[in-house]
């Protein structure tokens, strides 16, 4: 029997369990280093509570099953009858994963297969060995239920309510037993059992969901005799939890609901193309306003700019995720990868906040978990090799993100053992990527960048974690389709830092129109370094390439022109030329152009069936003069005609 994927209840059950679940990866991995938490204690079991009563209403047994085993071990946790332990978060953590995978399963359309019973009964053992393995902290006093409840006439309680509630029913309180009436401010009844039934907890949710006593007209009873009657009312079925309880998963004040609107992705995507056509009509209407000298004109044509200019700021934070989508599973990564390896390892993440388009979000999140997985095998050292060189045992690693104008940086930066700019150059000449001559000649830099060649791994022993040298290519390839720039900057015995900077948004793009020949062509300004004018009689050429120096550095030096166009070279060639240094992954590369244009804001449209597949180009667009620009691929660029000698 499948599931009805169009159900409203069960997209907004799918919608907020998955934000739990994001939650909980982190929250779990935190509760290891701070285990007396009582704020994530009481979090992580709100998350297991609130997903076992969506899952209860959609009758999704196996979900309300597990969730119920880890709710009943984390309530144990609260009351300091257990302590985390690496062992049980091994065990939670593989909880978390089984939970995922029914998730996905639900997400599928099909009901979620049951837990593995080796984990179930690992639970199970857990809840049955209650003896206290750690002093408990004092205990804290809960609000009294009944003097909030008589309070007001309403049919909602607050959050507040709610937790006072959870707190007495799992701590001193006990439900369903005889208590002499007690001032509200007296001590918690205190009974031989701290728990109750599921059918009790449930008819007591009801209840205080329906309508509550004034008042003026019933006195303040104590805590057991204000539960005492919920548990008499008629049963209710466990796993009836309705839309109207506090726990369940559309539980949403008025004030709130009214605030927000779920959109289908596609829908923003249209908005956003028919924002793209409205910039390419604004750069052609200002392209026509500078032919006429007439100010009434002038001052609508910048009117219609900066509403251009707004809707397409607001249309694309609609699109903007935080990158904390993409930081939340790092966490569990590098626990997970430390504890394989007998390492000590902090994570820091930093600049969580950051927002940036939807799609980048997802389409950087492989590249990461590459550079993160790298840090801990190959850049963090054992603790006994960290304590002989003077450092502190536990490594520490940084992954960070911030907005740079248009751009995002991202960082990830570790104190490990750094790179070896010798070891790099000997180990390319040894896999045959270049002689002895020209390894010499590398700089540090580039030495660097030789980890991101294919097949190029500095690790002597191949495992699950490092991999085969494969690693490092797919970044590269993966953030130059993504317009982006990788740098890496590493100091041996200090430390590695590699830097990603990527444009907030892959709809509409900066770039430098330039002229080659009589065709347009758009460079992707976020991979624009520089611009100078050359003297043709300052190039050298080295090993057969033609290079420029630039702040005493060699660059190849190639002529776009031949490259992508025709059109024959002028018989009087200029004394100068204009140059672009290009960021190609971690190089920099010089290229000449007949003519530079300015900057223009564009949009990328597909290729046309006649250039479709064509090495090196992106797509195209529509220049402010109506003319078609095409959009440069540098990286694809380089790999198709770099090899040849020009």
């Amino acid at each position: 029997m499948a599931l009805d994927t169009d159900d409203e209840i069960l997209q907004d059950f799918l919608v907020e369990a998955e934000e739990i679940l994001d939650g909980l990866n982190e929250q779990l991995v935190s509760l290891e280093t701070q285990p007396d938490d009582t704020a994530l204690l009481n979090a992580i079991f709100r998350g297991f509570h609130t997903i076992k009563g969506g899952a209860g209403f959609l009758s999704l047994e196996a979900m309300v099953n597990l969730c119920h085993k880890g709710e009943d071990v984390f309530n144990l946790l609260r009351q300091g009858e257990r302590q985390v332990d690496a062992d049980m978060m091994d065990t939670f953590l593989k909880v978390l994963d089984s939970l995922n995978a029914m998730f996905a399963e639900v997400k599928a359309g099909t009901f979620p297969s049951q837990a593995d019973p080796a984990l179930l009964e690992q639970l199970a053992d857990y809840l049955n060995d209650k003896a206290p393995v750690t002093v408990a902290p004092p205990p804290q006093t809960p609000e009294p239920v009944a003097a909030t409840t008589a309070a007001t006439d309403s049919d909602d309680i607050t959050d507040e309510e709610f937790e006072a509630l959870l707190d007495q029913l799992h701590g001193d309180g006990a439900p369903g037993m005889a208590a002499p009436a007690k001032p509200v401010n007296s001590e918690p009844v205190t009974t031989a059992s701290d728990e109750i039934t599921e059918e009790e907890f449930e008819a007591l949710l009801d209840e205080l969901q329906g309508k509550k006593p004034a008042a003026k007209t019933t006195p303040a009873p104590s805590p057991a005799a204000t539960i005492a009657p919920a548990v008499k009312q008629e049963p209710v079925q466990p796993i009836a939890e309705s839309a109207d309880s506090p726990t369940a998963v559309r539980p949403a004040p008025a004030k709130t609901a009214d605030t927000s609107v779920r959109v289908d992705t596609a829908r923003l995507d249209d908005i956003m193309n028919m924002v793209g056509e409205l910039v390419l009509v604004r750069n052609r209407i200002n392209t026509l306003e500078a032919a006429f000298e007439n100010e009434e004109m002038a001052k609508a044509v910048n009117n219609l700019a900066v509403v251009t200019g707004d809707l397409q700021t607001a249309v694309m934070k609609t699109r903007m995720q935080p990158i904390k989508k993409v930081f939340g599973r790092f966490p569990r990564v590098v626990r997970d990868l430390a504890r394989n390896l007998a390492k000590d390892i902090h994570l820091e993440l930093r600049g969580e906040e950051t927002d940036l388009d939807k799609n980048l979000v997802e389409a950087l999140a492989d590249p990461l978990v590459h550079l993160v997985r790298n840090a801990v095998d190959h850049g963090i050292e054992m603790p006994d090799i960290r304590e002989a060189a003077g450092k502190p045992r536990q490594g520490h690693i940084v992954l960070a993100a911030a907005q740079e104008g248009d751009h995002i940086l991202l960082t990830i930066s570790d104190d490990g053992a750094g790179m070896d700019p010798e070891v790099l150059r000997r180990k390319a000449v040894e896999k045959g990527m270049m002689d002895e001559e020209v390894a010499s000649r590398l700089t540090e830099s580039e030495c660097f960048s030789l980890i991101f060649a294919p097949g190029f791994s500095m690790k002597q022993n191949i495992s699950d974690i490092s991999g085969r040298g494969v690693g490092m290519d797919v970044v590269k390839t993966s953030i130059a389709k993504l317009n982006g720039v990788i740098d890496i900057q590493s100091e041996l015995g200090k430390g590695t830092t590699l830097s990603i900077k990527v444009p907030l948004t892959l709809a509409i793009m900066p770039t430098l129109m330039v002229m080659l020949g009589q065709q347009i062509f758009a460079f992707p300004l976020v991979s624009v370094n520089e611009i100078f004018n050359l003297d043709l009689n300052k190039t050298n050429t080295v090993d057969g390439q033609q290079t420029v120096i630039v702040r005493n550095k060699a660059l190849p030096l190639f002529y776009l022109r031949k490259w992508l166009t025709k059109d024959t070279l002028p018989e009087n060639k200029p004394l100068t030329e204009h140059v672009v240094i290009i960021n190609v992954g971690t190089r920099k590369v010089g290229f000449v152009v007949d003519q530079l244009l300015g900057q223009e804001e564009v949009v990328i449209k597909p290729l046309g069936a006649l250039l479709h597949g064509t090495k090196g180009l992106a797509g195209a667009t529509i220049t402010g003069d109506g003319r078609i620009a095409l959009i440069l691929d540098f990286p694809e660029l380089m790999n198709t005609y770099a090899h040849r000698n020009y």
